[in-house]
């Protein structure tokens, strides 16, 4: 390692057993009384960690070789207090930071403890004995053994960062410089697979992704307010029970309420503990002003516990319910038991329609915090400030769409590729310069959360969203926890739909797996993309969506080098024109017709379009590949057509310089239209349709139905007479 001549200022001094393993610079405050010593036996990375919702992983000693692990221990503390130097990151590029992330810092010395447990079986008990034949047979078996090529590069890289920290290292243990730190890493990695991004993530079936979105709203915007005054009534009740005293007025009001029930064998209200029916002796006790060891003690006196496993009974707590479902209340009363599962879905739906309908990735929704999405500033003279954006109606009559209110904006932090001014990880994130977009569902949801956490507060702060008790932890839920609940809220939908006689909006299980955290904002990329002018999810206009992220906001989102949903939708985009190109090559070949006034030259291109089966699409090849003025062909499932996008000739672009056509404005008798025999059978179909529409509504919405019915049909009869087929030859 050619280094000699820097400074030794570098190198840190020695460490003794009381030394702290996080230094105070780099301590976050809020956990600094969980930072360990030097000869401590459990190492917390949490003193290092300000992402709210990143785990607080540690480093155990007790998993390390006993052989190498005080040669480590020194080499895992200069990691954490050192930074490499900058001549030596100059010359291996972006692959190396001066500092590893405190996330990935557990993670980096676990692979040094594979090496140790590797050496150790080989009978090698110092590092010092770990020469370059040692290391290259270490690279072999990596290579020979990893579950993927990206495992295997992880591993030898964080052996290279090993022999640098040891450069470092107040006391140099001898490690040798690793050969694939000189020659490459390609001859030690295995075959190339699946770099395992966000391309790679599969989108959540329509079939899951549309009832999910359905019920996530319907909890957020009907029964959100039954919720919050059920668990505000909850607790006033738990906080009054538990401060109650032992009083004679209470305990006669208490024997007057138990006789009355078990005079008329009526049932008593119960909880479930361990799997059994309980007395619920805080809810009595609450509802009758005594004590809870009064009720404790009428309890064992009385031998209640067979009564209540023979009749249990309900809780319910005197709250109207004025959310609905299918027409009728969707409670008759709430639980007392229930209420914080009901808690507990609540913050669950707000993740998913703050999730999907954002394009945030998990970390950014769990780090917003009470007030980051503040309405917007009202217009001169006191209207509300809006945004003009006009949208189609998604009836077939298109009649002239209305005005979007200007979408509320969230002002938060990111934390991918979060790095200061030497390219180093930075936990606490940025705030990010240019907002996300807010729908109105999205407003709901946050304004739902409000209502549970403190002004200020993390919206899923752990301890707020723990409704069956705080936890002594800091910072929001992790993605592990709310893939669970995301789970457990399913399974509570499937239940509510199938009591109230919804079997059609049973949440079906996806194809791909669990629905997890990640894969919502894939999801709304790729309904974006597919699904042009139509429903989110059976839910929301897509139009609607496609015109608050074309906002100057998110266009500098957009912009911006680490892109953003815009890169994924390119990416989904590329992916679905591709599809449609293929498609239209596919059925002319087998003898399908085409027509309309860019027939010939969609034929062409969709000879020339690549296919991507098996590809990894990058988002930057993904822009260059829509920028094809052209070139690039767009299925529109709401105008039944091709679109083979050319500027100068798209009567949707209104002479602007769109470098795509806006598919929600489709207007006949653009030269850019393409369509096939399946467009002209669905063009009739949808005739059909309004005219059945058209006989049971007032005679001019009537009249209006049937006009458009029969301009649908004509389109459908100028492809019949005008259609080229593969018999016939292209014109």
């Amino acid at each position: 390692m050619t280094t000699a001549a820097e400074p030794d200022s570098v190198r840190l001094p020695l460490p003794n057993p009381c030394t702290l393993v996080v230094p105070e610079h780099l301590m976050n405050a809020q956990h600094a009384h969980l930072n360990s010593r030097y000869r401590d036996p459990v190492w917390p990375m949490a003193p290092l960690i300000e992402d709210p919702s990143q785990p607080r992983k540690s480093i155990y000693w007790e998993k390390c070789p006993a052989a190498v692990r005080e040669e480590l221990r020194l080499l895992a503390w200069t990691l954490i207090n050192g930074e490499l130097r900058r001549t030596f990151l100059k010359a291996r590029g972006a692959r190396m930071r001066g500092r590893v992330s405190a996330g990935q810092m557990p993670a980096t010395v676990n692979y040094w403890f594979q090496l140790a447990t590797w050496l150790e079986d080989r009978g090698i008990r110092a590092l010092a004995d770990c020469d370059r034949a040692v290391l290259h047979e270490y690279g072999v078996f990596v290579r020979d053994t990893a579950a993927s090529r990206q495992m295997a590069e992880k591993t030898l890289i964080s052996v290279t960062r090993l022999w640098a920290y040891d450069e470092l290292s107040p006391q140099a243990a001898g490690l040798a410089r690793p050969p694939w730190d000189e020659i490459g890493l390609d001859d030690y990695l295995p075959t190339a697979t699946s770099l395992g991004g966000e391309n790679d993530r599969e989108p959540l079936a329509e079939e899951t992704m549309g009832p999910l979105l359905v019920w996530a709203m319907r909890v957020i915007e009907d029964w959100a307010d039954d919720v919050l005054a059920a668990w505000t009534e909850a607790r006033r009740r738990r906080e009054a029970a538990s401060r109650a005293p032992s009083t004679t007025a209470g305990l006669a009001a208490l024997i007057a309420y138990l006789d009355a029930k078990v005079a008329v064998g009526e049932a008593l209200p119960a909880t479930k503990r361990n799997g059994k029916d309980r007395l619920a002796c805080t809810y009595i006790a609450a509802i009758t002003g005594a004590s809870v060891h009064q009720v404790s003690v009428q309890n064992s006196r009385r031998g209640l516990a067979r009564v209540v496993a023979e009749r249990p009974g309900p809780c319910p707590l005197e709250v109207p319910v004025t959310g609905r479902i299918a027409g009728t209340l969707w409670r008759d009363a709430l639980d007392f038991n229930e209420v914080p599962v009901l808690m507990r879905h609540l913050g669950t739906a707000a993740f998913i329609v703050c999730a999907y309908l954002t394009g945030m990735r998990p970390q950014e929704v769990l780090g917003m915090r009470s007030g980051c999405c503040p309405d917007p500033v009202p217009e001169p003279g006191g209207s509300p400030g809006r945004h003009l954006i006009r949208v189609h109606s998604d009836d077939a009559d298109r009649e002239a769409g209305g005005e979007l209110a200007k979408p509320h904006l969230i002002r938060s932090r990111h934390y991918k590729n979060a790095t200061d001014e030497d390219g180093n990880h930075l936990s606490a994130g940025v705030e990010r310069d240019v907002p996300w977009v807010a729908i109105a569902p999205v407003v709901h949801a946050i304004r739902v959360l409000e209502r549970i956490v403190p002004e200020g507060h993390l919206l899923f702060d752990l301890n707020e969203h723990q409704f069956r008790g705080p936890r002594p932890e800091t910072g929001s839920l992790k993605a592990s926890a709310m893939r669970r609940r995301i789970e457990d809220f399913v399974a509570w939908v499937n239940a509510e739909s199938l009591a109230h006689g919804l079997s059609d909006e049973v949440v079906p299980p996806d194809p791909h797996g669990a629905i997890g955290t990640a894969r919502f904002r894939r999801s709304l990329a790729w309904h974006i993309a597919r699904r042009p002018g139509g429903l989110v999810a059976l839910a929301l206009q897509y139009g609607h969506m496609r015109a608050a992220l074309a906002t100057e906001a998110s266009e500098g989102y957009a912009s911006r080098s680490r892109g953003g949903i815009h890169r994924i939708i390119d990416v989904e985009t590329a992916l679905a024109v591709a599809e449609t190109a293929a498609d239209l090559r596919e059925h002319f070949e087998a003898g399908g017709g085409i027509s309309g006034p860019a027939a010939r030259r969609a034929l062409v291109e969709a000879a020339n379009t690549p296919r991507f089966e098996g590809r990894e699409v990058k988002a930057d090849f993904a822009r260059k590949f829509l920028a094809r003025d052209g070139a690039v062909l767009y299925e529109n499932p709401h105008a039944l057509l091709l679109c083979l996008y050319k500027r100068d000739r798209a009567l949707c672009a209104k002479g602007e310089p769109r470098n795509a056509p806006t598919l929600d404005r489709c207007v006949p008798g653009c030269g850019n239209i393409v369509r096939t025999d399946q467009h002209a059978n669905r063009l009739r179909e949808r005739a059909d349709a309004l005219d059945k529409r058209a006989a049971h509504v007032p005679q001019p919405i009537g009249d209006r139905l049937r006009a458009n019915a029969g301009q649908l049909r004509s389109y459908a009869d100028t492809h019949v007479h005008t259609r080229t087929t593969r018999s016939k030859g292209a014109r």
